[in-house]
């Protein structure tokens, strides 16, 4: 329904052009779209808010805002529609010619007299020292009314409307004043240069009382922002606390949800992610000028929580889809947090969009005669995009698995290349291994995180099978990577039968892989540590290992 609303108004634009001071279509005597900042003066590094109103209209249903600004000493950070209105994520920025694209639709579509509306809100970073000027440059709006234009076809009336004056915002250096002897910033909320602890410790006393995150991030952007020395040990100490809480929740990105059960629908707008990920890096940043970092605030990325109901679903089958609108498919999302106690998955927000928890059950016809232990845990892979079929309807569960096709399971089981992609170390390619291969990424990956090296004469030899103390080696040292290996007493003391034919390199990986009971031998107390591993059995293993990771 949006988008028909949409699609008609972005129509009607295309062809209702304005002529200004035209009396046939009057909107409201007086009426005008005006921009104002309660922000005139600021300083490089500084944020400020735009707002763009509509004042003095009686049924504003759709508006095109056309505006320049300064390129050289202004960047649109986001743009916020205000709460009666919708952008669909519409607008367009021009960043190298300093223009703004702004549509905007009523979301409803009755009448209702408007005095002054709040049409958009728009966030400016101040760049370069100058006297700023941002300018309406063109408006086109429309009313709800319905009526035949001149071609004969269905029209919105077109209203005739006025257009405010051009905004100045004063850029000043970081350590100097504005105007009137007071330190430049955010308008009256700018806190600032704290000079002694006890004020920092005001300042940030009510930035942590703001509940909004995104203002609470701009308001301590703008301190840091106005300091102009480097703090004090003590105060470096406060502001990090400060900053690890306010960070924390700024991470968090809002989600809406449209329906219950299976049918659920969960929107991440792309405004609030622009807004989020630009303050998050501007607050990384200064944080890092000043020489204050700590993990959780420079490791910080934007996550989003999806809480869902099973529905008769099973939850080991569950996975985050996000709807690829060029496409028209939902897309699994790889690497999201299920806590299923909770019911709900953590994803990393990478994209805005549509998203969905859907159960994907894929049927194999050779898998039936398998013990009922690999055959759940084949599904539950399958499901999880872990593991697939060697064909539509196959999957051969006792077919060895190769270095190459072992190494892609453990990076797809556990989300490593998005570990990789934090803070891995460069990873030097093995002789064997083409850059195009198919299992080339993984191998790279697992080579960044230091969890394989390969053999003496700088080859990975990825059509070798995997044997079983291999595939151990490689998953407990993929388990190291992402979080300590839990001490364990269980199997203390026990050895295989067949310990001495295990690889020195491998009995440590393996004693602790037994001890966790993510394996149990292949019968008679033997471990078989030469013997390759079928696709069932790896299958077994991989699932163990996730039902204890989570």
């Amino acid at each position: 329904m949006k988008k028909m609303i949409f699609t008609l108004c972005l129509i009607l634009f295309s062809s209702a052009f304005f002529t200004m001071g035209s009396a046939d279509v009057k909107a409201a005597e007086g009426a005008q779209i005006t921009i104002s900042s309660p922000s005139n003066s600021v300083r490089i590094g500084d944020t400020f808010k735009l707002q763009v109103s509509g004042e003095g209209f009686n049924d504003l249903f759709g508006v095109e805002v056309a505006l320049t600004y300064d390129a050289q000493a202004l960047k649109v950070q986001g743009v916020a529609a205000g709460e009666a209105y919708d952008a669909f994520d519409a607008y367009t920025i021009n960043a190298s010619e300093g223009k703004l694209f702004l549509p905007l639709v009523r979301k409803q579509l009755q009448s209702t007299p408007q005095a002054t509306v709040r049409l958009a809100e728009i966030t400016f970073l101040a760049q370069q020292v100058k006297d700023a000027v941002i300018t309406i440059q063109s408006v086109k709006a429309v009313s709800s009314e319905r009526l035949i234009n001149a071609q004969g076809y269905k029209d919105l009336k077109s209203l005739t409307t006025g257009m405010g004056d051009a905004v100045t915002v004063k850029i000043a250096k970081q350590d100097s004043t504005a105007p009137g002897g007071t330190p430049g910033g955010n308008g009256p909320s700018q806190p600032s240069t704290p000079s002694t602890s006890t004020n920092l410790t005001e300042r940030l006393n009510a930035v942590l009382k703001e509940k909004d995150a995104v203002r609470a991030a701009e308001m301590l952007q703008a301190l840091l922002n106005g300091m102009t020395s480097e703090p004090a040990a003590a105060d470096k100490e406060a502001l990090l606390k400060a900053a690890a809480s306010i960070v924390k929740d700024l991470s968090q990105v809002a989600v809406s949800q449209d329906g219950t059960g299976k049918d659920a629908v969960y929107a991440i707008s792309a405004d609030d992610v622009r807004q989020r990920d630009a303050l998050l890096h501007s607050v990384q940043a200064s944080l890092s000028k000043w020489n204050m970092n700590a993990p959780q605030i420079s490791q910080a990325q934007l996550k989003a929580v999806m809480v869902y109901t099973l529905a008769g679903r099973d939850a080991s089958k569950l996975g985050v889809y996000r709807y690829n609108e060029n496409a028209g498919t939902w897309e699994y999302v790889r690497g999201a947090v299920h806590q299923i106690d909770a019911a709900t998955f953590t994803i990393g927000v990478k994209q805005a969009g549509k998203y969905r928890i859907q159960e994907y059950v894929k049927t194999y016809t050779d898998t039936s005669r398998i013990y009922e232990e690999a055959r759940y845990a084949i599904d539950v892979l399958t499901a999880r995009h872990i593991v697939q079929g060697t064909s539509e309807t196959l999957f051969t569960p006792e077919r060895p698995v190769t270095r190459a096709e072992f190494s892609t399971m453990i990076v797809n089981a556990l989300a490593l290349d998005q570990l990789a992609a934090q803070g891995g170390t460069s990873g030097t390619a093995y002789a064997d291994v083409a850059a195009d291969a198919w299992y080339s990424p993984s191998i790279k990956t697992l080579r960044e995180l230091h969890i394989i090296n390969g053999f003496e004469d700088g080859t990975f030899r990825p059509n070798d099978q995997v044997t079983r103390e291999q595939m151990v080696v490689i998953a407990m040292n993929a388990w190291k990577a992402l979080k300590p290996v839990p001490d364990s007493t269980l199997g203390s003391g026990e050895k295989f039968a067949d310990d001495a034919a295990i690889s020195g390199w491998a009995k440590e990986a393996v004693s602790k892989a037994r001890g966790m009971n993510l394996i149990s031998g292949t019968g008679q107390n033997q471990f078989m540590p030469k013997q390759s591993s079928n696709r069932a059995d790896t299958s077994v293993f991989i699932w163990k290992m996730l039902q204890q990771l989570n």
